[in-house]
């Protein structure tokens, strides 16, 4: 009996926890024109601005992209133009790696327990520590006294890794994802990512906007979504749309 006291303890902490974010309307499926802020990627670069190095920038700016994103491991992206494999694979695993992230982190789903799941929820000198496993996977999301997220990391068989998160209330006091810089270790190799977005409204969505993602030392990226389409989960038929801006 204490166990099960203990444990409806938790849910309810838990589910006091996920009020706190925006939680929804949750998007079914997310498709927008792809901006990317050339000038600023090729000012990293440091190229000598001769007739060749503006010309392809030119063909780069001429570039359409546009992606449609439906979850963390469902999302296509679409470039016409005079592109090389290289620049295609490089732009799709970006904004592949960006809606892996958003739809996991977005929505209190760092939150959110299914029937029948168990977790392990303790307090720290901060807030709390929600511990979770799957298989041989796992996880601990990291709170503070407000219910904030702060930290996140997992184990899993071949990879771990570590997320300091930032989620910040909008006007409803609900709090949204807006940045990570994350330690992914594979192996031997190891990735270091900082991203951080803003958000745009969609009809009822709320849906990423600008994006700017880095590796420390290294590169950064800026994408802007436009002229968006947002799906819903309650009525996928349906459709809301809004114009880029």
């Amino acid at each position: 009996m204490v166990a099960l006291a203990q444990s409806e303890s938790d849910i309810k902490t838990i589910e006091k926890a996920r009020s706190m974010y925006l939680t929804g309307p949750v998007p079914s499926s997310i498709s927008c024109g792809v901006v990317m802020n050339w000038d600023a990627f090729f000012q990293q670069l440091k190229l000598e601005q001769t007739d060749e190095t503006k010309a392809r920038m030119e063909k780069f700016k001429g570039l359409k992209i546009s992606v449609v994103s439906s979850d963390a491991n469902h999302t296509e992206l679409k470039i016409d133009g005079d592109v090389t494999s290289q620049l295609s694979d490089g732009l799709r695993q970006q904004l592949q790696g960006f809606f892996q992230i958003f739809w996991t982190q977005s929505y209190g789903r760092l939150l959110e327990v299914k029937p029948g799941e168990h977790f392990e929820l303790t307090t720290t000198p901060e807030g709390y520590a929600m511990k979770s496993a799957k298989g041989e996977a796992k996880a601990v999301v990291e709170m503070d006294k407000s219910y904030r997220i702060t930290r996140t990391n997992f184990e899993a068989q071949q990879m771990s890794g570590a997320s300091t998160l930032g989620f910040v209330a909008g006007e409803d006091g609900l709090f949204r994802f807006r940045n990570v810089d994350s330690t992914i270790q594979f192996g031997a190799s190891k990735i270091v990512l900082s991203m951080n977005l803003d958000y745009q409204k969609v009809g009822a969505y709320e849906i990423p906007q600008r994006i700017h993602m880095s590796v420390p030392g290294s590169f950064a990226f800026d994408y802007t979504l436009n002229g968006c389409e947002v799906k819903g989960e309650s009525d996928s038929a349906s459709a809301s749309k809004a114009g880029g801006r």
